[in-house]
């Protein structure tokens, strides 16, 4: 909290946590005064940079009031002299999660925006307060140390890097600013609707500031959990390199290493092999890689994600499973104007004038009693299943990946030094 939130204070602040401001940056304003605060601060900062900002407001739909206030934000970047746009969700939810939902739809919104325009990032107004809460939501949900950290100043989603810059700073700092400058902000009666859980968090919170239980304390919760989270993930990293390698889409382990992983650190490395042969945006809960991990170390295979993980002799596989894309059929190659990409794992170039027939689904078991020397490969029989194969009837003519010198020209999507730079977990 700082002791008085002047409008250096606040720069001030925010300059620690970003450095030097992109080229061109967007600004997402409800019109609340978390995001208002922020915009009148970049705003102010970019006079004395060379920094390009853009603003725009997400119009849910979701109260009658919601075009309103997008015109009011559109009314006040105006008058800053800065161009702003309103983008429209056209498909509100109907589902039970109806915050996550347009939590969802908001950022996907703020990505294609950001992109349309050519910006480098997008900032948001996210509070200490906030991080406090999220805090709490997650630990009411038994989340790990990747979960606790909370909320990051930087975090790439849907392609866009979001900024959080003002993640240290209590939501009555920025009213006071806000407030000493007769700056107006709209007020969301959503914010006050006990139904939703972060408002019931809000309330708790309130309640149990006088045991200590502050948003400075959560805050600093938030980052030592975020450092023993970065000395986690290095050490899984480590791991990978001293025991894992990618063979046809697979990711490869050592088995005996990986007994002697500790239990975080296995949980983590099995987190990154099934994300990578998967290409899933999500891992699997925490309960069910624990249990995977367990079965692992016991000699035991399991399907998991749309993953396949197989102990052999000395290894632990993780490949794509069979059933994930059985019925997987891409029909009328022939007409094909540009590559084929094959379960967002494979992209493949079709070569000219093949017949009208050809069709590319998995080799599968049919595939599998076709080619006599299939050991050659030496992976398990399982590894090989879910790769793309070319079919003409019912006659096998190509298995791309298996293939260097086929017509059918191949490159896997996912790199496969990849595969361990990153563990997504709860």
């Amino acid at each position: 909290m700082l002791l008085i939130p002047t409008e250096e204070a606040l720069i001030t602040e925010i300059g620690a946590r970003l450095g030097t401001l992109p080229e061109k940056l967007g600004v997402a304003v409800s019109g609340g005064s978390d995001s208002m605060a922020l915009l009148h601060l970049l705003n102010a900062m970019s006079r004395t940079s060379e920094t390009e900002v853009y603003v725009a407001t997400v119009d849910h739909g979701l109260r009658r009031e919601s075009r309103q206030e997008a015109e009011c934000v559109a009314a006040r970047a105006a008058e800053l002299g800065l161009q702003h746009d309103i983008l429209t969700w056209h498909s509100p939810a109907e589902s039970g999660n109806l915050q996550g939902e347009a939590r969802a739809a908001r950022y996907r919104l703020l990505a294609q925006w950001a992109k349309a325009r050519g910006l480098q990032a997008v900032a948001v107004g996210h509070t200490a307060d906030d991080q406090a809460e999220t805090l709490v939501m997650r630990l009411r949900r038994a989340s790990g140390v990747t979960g606790l950290s909370g909320m990051s100043v930087r975090h790439l989603r849907d392609g866009i890097e979001l900024l959080r810059p003002l993640l240290r700073v209590h939501r009555k700092d920025l009213r006071s600013y806000l407030t000493d400058r007769s700056i107006p902000w709209i007020d969301d009666p959503s914010n006050n609707d006990m139904r939703f859980e972060r408002v019931r968090v809000r309330e708790a919170l309130t309640a149990l500031e006088p045991l200590g239980l502050t948003i400075d304390a959560l805050t600093a919760v938030a980052d030592n959990m975020r450092m023993a989270d970065a000395a986690l993930n290095h050490a899984m990293r480590v791991a990978a390199a001293e025991l894992g390698q990618v063979r046809l889409g697979a990711v490869v382990l050592d088995r005996a290493g990986f007994h002697d992983l500790q239990d975080e650190v296995a949980r983590r490395l099995l987190v990154s092999a099934i994300t990578y042969v998967s290409g899933a945006d999500y891992p699997p809960r925490r309960a069910p890689l624990l249990d995977a991990c367990h079965a692992l170390r016991e000699g035991r295979g399991l399907t998991l994600q749309g993953c396949q993980l197989l102990v052999k002799s000395d290894r632990i596989w993780v490949c794509r499973e069979y059933e994930a894309v059985r019925e997987t059929c891409i029909e009328h190659v022939s007409e094909q104007r540009s590559d084929v990409v094959w379960d967002n794992a494979w992209k493949m170039s079709v070569p000219p004038n093949i017949p009208h027939d050809t069709k590319l689904r998995a080799l599968g078991d049919d595939g599998l009693r076709l080619m006599e020397d299939w050991r050659r490969h030496a992976v398990p029989r399982e590894v090989l299943k879910p790769l793309p194969a070319v079919w003409q009837g019912g006659e096998l003519i190509a298995v791309p990946p298996l293939e260097q010198s086929s017509a059918w020209s191949t490159a896997a999507m996912r790199l496969s030094e990849t595969w361990a730079t990153r563990s997504l977990s709860h």
